[in-house]
């Protein structure tokens, strides 16, 4: 009897060993591909940082030669771009958990100083001394941490340094890191850390002043430890904060917590919150998305839903972007008929099953205030008058937007278009001034 039953249970026994076995094959090779895909990512943000540092230092020695004031308008426009571009690399490396604020804060002002150049109408209110004593400076100390980057490149290449090392140092609970690009950033930064010794001039100053004005005007308290996790955990719809961990680091002029921890399907989620008040201010974690099961529209309502759970006022979504079975949304706040675009949100969602995977709420929290004076002064039809008449105007709502010096500005927004092209237009609605004008890109949610 006992050679019968075990006649039919091996087969079935051995049936079950191989499908586990190529489960577990396919899980780890998934999890092999997505770790190759990260280190792709990470090698060519590092790489596209160097590049763009470079550009940006021959920039910089460019502007002290210039006699020519247009040009010197384009150099500046051009060194603007450049530092942005630099800071969107920065964003893409696993550096969250190590102090580099202060290198990001750098290349933040360097291009703030320059776009208030940049845009100004040079024939009219040149380049004074103080200006170009300020470029030199910003030459010589950008010239250092170029060089100091190059030589952390050089070490990546020369040794095969892989990015994915950093994340798990920097992940481990070791506090002593010996890490060749960890050393090597952290070498930049300081180097990056003299920035405030450069005269930036009363403009650029006034912006840094509002910049942290925000963080100080946050309501609440400081929260503890505990309380982050509990944050998190109620976001992510996590039953207990169990096996959760807390960094506490400073984000340039303000204080965070990092939370991190693997979820049930062994992938790193990471959470940032304030640690004055408890805020959220962005949330992800990366796994791959084989196949799209949902519309965009479907995408659309989950991110939603989201938004709806953590109890945020009526938000609008005003662009999307589709990549790799992901759609990420951006939602700007509605206050009556007009549009906060200061106070954004954006959610990712993963589009198989409609799982949030990624959260970025920096700037609403910094930015949002209960009331604004939000009457204009102008009428429709009078700022009308200011756009171009070839524009064949579609759409028109007021908007708030964050103006050249940085304050708020209130503006009639109007979408329409120029041949095939379509374009927002943003005039003052006190003054008339022609605030903004962009090219709307093709993932404007209003074509959904």
């Amino acid at each position: 009897m006992y050679r019968r039953v075990a006649a039919v249970l091996f087969p079935v026994a051995l049936v079950g060993l191989v499908v586990t076995g190529v489960w577990g094959y396919q899980e780890s090779q998934d999890k092999n591909n997505l770790l190759i895909k990260a280190e792709n990512q990470y090698q060519r943000a590092f790489h596209d940082l160097n590049f763009h540092m470079d550009k940006l230092q021959d920039e910089l020695g460019k502007s002290l030669a210039l006699n020519s004031r247009r040009q010197m308008s384009t150099s500046m426009t051009n060194v603007w771009r450049l530092t942005y571009a630099a800071k969107n690399d920065l964003g893409q490396l696993p550096l969250s958990l190590m102090p580099f604020d202060k290198t990001e804060e750098f290349l933040g002002k360097i291009g703030d100083f320059t776009y208030h150049v940049g845009v100004r109408d040079l024939n009219k209110e040149p380049l004074t001394k103080r200006e170009w004593n300020t470029l030199r400076d910003l030459y010589s100390r950008s010239n250092t941490v170029q060089r100091d980057l190059q030589k952390v490149q050089t070490d990546v290449l020369t040794r095969n340094l892989r990015w994915m090392d950093v994340e798990l140092a920097l992940a481990s609970e070791d506090k002593v890191m010996n890490n060749t690009i960890i050393d090597g950033f952290k070498k930049a930064d300081k180097v990056a850390e003299g920035y405030s010794e450069v005269d930036w001039g009363p403009t650029i100053n006034n912006l840094q002043t509002r910049q942290r004005q925000k963080y100080t005007q946050l309501a609440g308290s400081e929260v503890s430890p505990a309380f982050a996790k509990e944050k998190v955990a109620d976001i992510l719809n996590r039953p207990s904060t169990k096996d959760m961990k807390v960094t506490t680091n400073q984000k340039g002029d303000y204080q965070t917590y990092s939370v991190r921890f693997t979820n049930k399907n062994g992938y790193q989620v990471y959470a940032d919150v304030t640690k004055k008040g408890g805020y959220v201010i962005w949330m992800m974690y990366d796994r791959p998305v084989k196949q799209q099961r949902l519309t965009l529209e479907q995408a659309q309502g989950k991110a939603i839903q989201f938004l709806d759970r953590l109890g945020y006022p009526q938000m609008d979504a005003t662009s999307y972007d589709e990549v790799g079975n992901m759609a990420a949304f951006t939602f700007v706040r509605k206050s009556g008929n007009v549009l906060i675009y200061p106070e954004t949100v954006s959610v990712k969602v993963a589009l198989d099953n409609g799982e949030i995977t990624a959260y970025q709420a920096k700037e609403y929290v910094f930015n949002h205030k209960e009331k604004r004076n939000m009457r204009p002064a102008l009428t429709e039809a009078e700022a009308r008058k200011h756009v171009n008449p070839r524009l064949k105007v579609q759409d028109t709502n007021l908007a708030v937007i964050f103006g050249d010096e940085g304050g708020e500005v209130l503006c009639y927004e109007f979408l329409g278009h120029l041949g095939k092209s379509q374009y927002r237009v943003l005039i003052n609605a006190k003054s008339g001034d022609e605030e903004l004008v962009e090219k709307v890109k093709k993932g404007d949610v209003e074509k959904l």
